[in-house]
């Protein structure tokens, strides 16, 4: 390559410099003009921000945009945002705060009390909830029926007496109703397994405690075991090898009361398990019924 040709991709490069310095400089002052045209900072598009964080779940910042909003202006339909915000991150004490917050007057105050039912539901199933439950449903507003639904469902999780079947199913729908019934025959006739049975059971037949809570594969091995050391200790003491003869029994024995207190033991852990199986269901279909409360349409 000669210097001629040297000299002119040199030239062409200065020249593409220039330009691209160009170019930047106006793509610089178009920005800087569009920035000062756009005021980021303005009530409006802190909100618009705002709105966009949320229907991204982002709920955090879209709860600290919504604060400055409404530095400027006071607006229910924001307050009941953040107070959503919070309850969808389970910051449940800062939502009843919020919801306490909206106005008799807006057109989302009966939505506020509702959701604020749900808050207090999450925060701890106590008198507090109950009295705020009735209050909703003596009002005959347009959630009392979803207060009552709430309400009745989560009595399951408590140790009370629940009211007559035909009251307690009311509330709910058809649909609603088979699931609830369930639930409502189960809390009332659960399928515990009663301890002394199963020691009973195992006093009679080792393993047959266990197997009577359904924990198969131990009451096998009890019976198994417990059989194994009498039968070893019963022909040693016919041939007369005593000393063998009372390890084999001493062995058969522990065995023995071991597997009459693990058959107790085993109806007190079924009888757990059906009491977590329970109210985790209970729990599930308050969840998938979003506890009764509306859904909004704030992101369409």
């Amino acid at each position: 390559m000669n210097i001629f040709n040297f000299k002119k991709i040199a030239s062409l490069k200065r020249m593409l410099f220039f330009f691209m310095g160009i170019f930047l400089q106006i793509v610089s002052i178009s920005s800087t003009s569009l920035c000062q045209q756009i005021n980021f900072h303005s009530p409006q598009n802190i909100k618009s921000f705002a709105d966009f964080l949320f229907c991204d779940k982002d709920y955090l910042r879209a709860i600290y945009e919504y604060e400055k909003y409404l530095s400027f202006i006071d607006d229910d339909t924001i307050q009941f945002k953040i107070a959503i915000s919070y309850s969808s991150i389970n910051d449940q004490i800062d939502a009843v705060e919020k919801f306490k917050t909206i106005k008799i007057t807006s057109p989302l105050y009966e939505e506020s009390k509702i959701e604020l039912l749900k808050s207090l539901y999450l925060l701890n199933v106590n008198s507090q909830y109950f009295t705020y439950a009735d209050e909703i449903i003596e009002s005959k507003s347009r959630y009392s029926i979803n207060a009552e639904k709430i309400k009745n469902t989560s009595r399951l999780l408590l140790n009370h007496e629940l009211p007559d079947k035909q009251i307690f199913l009311f509330p709910f729908d058809e649909n609603e109703k088979k699931t609830l019934s369930n639930f409502y025959d189960r809390k009332t006739n659960p399928s515990y397994k009663s301890g002394i049975i199963a020691g009973i059971l195992s006093t009679i037949i080792p393993g047959a405690g266990k197997i009577y809570t359904k924990d198969y594969s131990d009451g096998i091995t009890a019976f198994l075991l417990t059989g194994l050391f009498t039968y070893l200790a019963y022909t040693n003491f016919e041939h007369n090898h005593s000393e063998r003869a009372w390890i084999f029994t001493a062995a058969g024995v522990g065995f023995y009361t071991g597997n009459i207190y693990g058959s107790i033991a085993s109806a007190q852990i079924f009888n757990a398990k059906i009491n977590f199986e329970f109210d985790e269901g209970v729990k599930l279909f308050l969840q998938e019924k979003n506890y009764f409360t509306p859904v909004y349409d704030f992101c369409k």
